[in-house]
C-alpha cells in the first residue's frame, strides 16, 4: 500500500486552464549571496517550491489565485509575504537575517534513559512516501513527549524503494504541536540537511549536536528540498495500522492527516 501524498495536487492541476510562471532569485540582503533551500509558495494552497543552490526558484500559479498570498521563508531569515501579483514584477527577493537567541539548557545530573518515539518499523510489506519529485513536499509524525527536557538525539527511517538515479536530499524539521493537534511553529534555529549514503535501506541522522530539548509533544518531519529529476516514487517503510502521517504537498501548504497509515519516521530520545 502506498500513501500518494501528491494526489490532491494532481487533481487540482487537471482543472487549471490559464497559468502564470513565477521565477526569481533569493539573495541575502547583506551579503547579496544566494540563499538555497528557501520555501516559496501560496499559503495553504498546495502550490509552491524550494529555491536551488543558486537561490533560484520557478513555479506556476493559475489566474484564479493571483490575489492569494505567497510566503517566502527559511530558518535564520525573516519571512516575507507578497501577493502573487506583487511577485510578478520581481526578479530578485532579498531576505534579512533574523537574530537567533539560543536559550541555554541546563540538565541536572541523572541517569539517562533512551527511547524510540514515532512509527518504529523497518517492514518491507507496507510502503508510503513521495510519489513525485515535488519540492517542499513534507511528511511528519508526532513524537509523544512524556518527560521534561527530553533530548531528540537521532532521526531514523528506512527507504524501501528508490526510483532516483541520485541520493535524495532532505531537510529535517521539528515543529511544536498546535491547538488543533497539527504541526505548528518550527522549533529549530538552524537548518538540518540530510543525505543518506545509500539508495535504499536504513537512514540514521545524528541530531545530538543540535541540542534539541523539548517538554511537550512535537512533530518530526522529512521535507523534499532538491530537484533530482524524474521520480516515479521514493517510498519508506510504513505501518498499515500505525497511527497517522501528517503531510503537505508543497511549500507553505496547510497540513493534512492520513490515517491509519503511519509512515516509518521515528526518533531516538533521551530523558
Amino acid at each position: 500500500m502506498r500513501l500518494l501524498l501528491l494526489l490532491a495536487l494532481l487533481i487540482n492541476g487537471a482543472t487549471v486552464y490559464s497559468q502564470n510562471i513565477f521565477k526569481a532569485q533569493i539573495l541575502d540582503s547583506l551579503t547579496k549571496q544566494p540563499v538555497e533551500f528557501v520555501n516559496v509558495g501560496l499559503i495553504g494552497k498546495g502550490i509552491g517550491t524550494v529555491s536551488n543552490e543558486n537561490g533560484e526558484f520557478e513555479f506556476v500559479i493559475p489566474d484564479s489565485l493571483l490575489q492569494e498570498k505567497i510566503r517566502v521563508s527559511i530558518i535564520g531569515y525573516a519571512n516575507k509575504t507578497f501577493s502573487a501579483n506583487e511577485l510578478k514584477s520581481r526578479n530578485k527577493i532579498f531576505l534579512r537575517q533574523s537574530a537567533t537567541n539560543l536559550s541555554e539548557v541546563t540538565i541536572a545530573a541523572k541517569k539517562t534513559k533512551f527511547q524510540m518515539l514515532g512509527h518504529v518499523t523497518q517492514t518491507k510489506a507496507v510502503s508510503a512516501g513521495f510519489s513525485q519529485n515535488n519540492l517542499g513536499a513534507e511528511m511528519a509524525v508526532k513524537l509523544k513527549i512524556k518527560h521534561p527536557q527530553t533530548q531528540i538525539r537521532r532521526f531514523i527511517c528506512n527507504i524501501n524503494k528508490n526510483t532516483l538515479n541520485k541520493l535524495p536530499i532532505f531537510r529535517i524539521n521539528i515543529y511544536k504541536e498546535d491547538e488543533n493537534g497539527y504541526p505548528g511553529e518550527i522549533l529549530l534555529k538552524q537548518n538540518i540537511i540530510a543525505q543518506p549514503k545509500e539508495m535504499t535501506g536504513l537512514i540514521e541522522i545524528d541530531l545530538s549536536s543540535y541540542n534539541i530539548f523539548v517538554d511537550q509533544n512535537v512533530f518530526i518531519s522529512m521535507e523534499w528540498i532538491k530537484d533530482l529529476g524524474d521520480a516515479k516514487g521514493l517510498y519508506f517503510s510504513a505501518k498499515l495500522l500505525g497511527g497517522a502521517t501528517y503531510y503537505r504537498i508543497a511549500s507553505q501548504d496547510k497540513w493534512r492527516k492520513e490515517s491509519p497509515v503511519g509512515i516509518g519516521l521515528y526518533a531516538e530520545v533521551a530523558y
